[in-house]
């Protein structure tokens, strides 16, 4: 039920209206889609797995290995996930960033979108956005520093979001496993699917995103998330009754 709650409200980016990207809250709009980023989300998986296994169990050791099949189930999702995203889907798809496309229609850019993916490998892309941000053609006071440099790291194609995928995987993941598993602080676990939109909308509102980019990648977040949940029930399964075979 929330996750429908929170597949709804993510459909409401459609309708977000713009922020200004030299004002103080597009730098915490910043801060808040970092978290789903590589380190914020090993952060969260790391600290959600914590409270999963510290309900009571016979054994450290089984907290142990509980721990370490909800760790390998997670980093091996969002790592394949990402991979799949970012080399076939985002390649195959070939979306250029509004932002991007923003730059090259103000003649900030100095080239067409297209040309700006096809010329350049993303360190070179990097490279070449933080000149044409600092330069004459493009007023720097209009980017917040947090926001020209979130800017400069993210010249990957669009579609779909990293972010919110990888936001609604943890999201989905932890809001099944804490339900059916956690004995404490289980209310910490209904708030992912409201940080996973959020994520979502501040990739909007940074302009590095369309609203369809964040809608679809919340879908393959929230598919990849089913996936982790039914590989990590059956491992954890194996470690409750090692008589059925697997793990001892």
């Amino acid at each position: 039920m929330i996750m429908t709650v929170g597949w709804a409200m993510l459909l409401l980016t459609f309708i977000l209206p713009g922020i200004r990207l030299d004002a103080p809250f597009s730098a915490w709009m910043v801060r808040l889609t970092t978290t789903a980023g590589l380190a914020g989300a090993v952060a969260i998986a790391v600290a959600f797995v914590g409270v999963l296994v510290s309900r009571a169990m016979p054994s450290g050791h089984r907290r142990r290995r509980e721990f370490l099949v909800h760790i390998t189930v997670l980093a091996l999702l969002l790592g394949v996930g990402a991979l799949i995203n970012e080399q076939l889907i985002k390649n195959a798809l070939a979306v250029p960033r509004p932002n991007i496309v923003w730059l090259a229609e103000e003649e900030a850019l100095g080239m067409t979108p297209a040309q700006f993916y096809a010329s350049m490998d993303k360190p070179e892309r990097r490279l070449y956005l933080r000149q044409a941000l600092a330069g004459p053609g493009f007023d720097a006071a209009a980017l917040n520093t947090k926001v020209r440099d979130h800017w400069v790291h993210e010249t990957g194609y669009s579609l779909p979001s990293g972010h919110a995928a990888a936001a609604m995987l943890l999201a989905t993941y932890f809001l099944a496993m804490g339900t059916a598993r956690a004995r404490r602080w289980r209310w910490m676990f209904h708030l992912l699917p409201a940080w996973a939109v959020l994520v979502g909308w501040s990739r909007v509102l940074l302009g590095v995103h369309r609203p369809e980019d964040v809608v679809w990648g919340g879908l393959l977040g929230i598919l990849l998330g089913a996936a982790a949940v039914s590989l990590s029930h059956r491992l954890l399964n194996r470690i409750k009754n090692p008589a059925q075979g697997g793990v001892t």
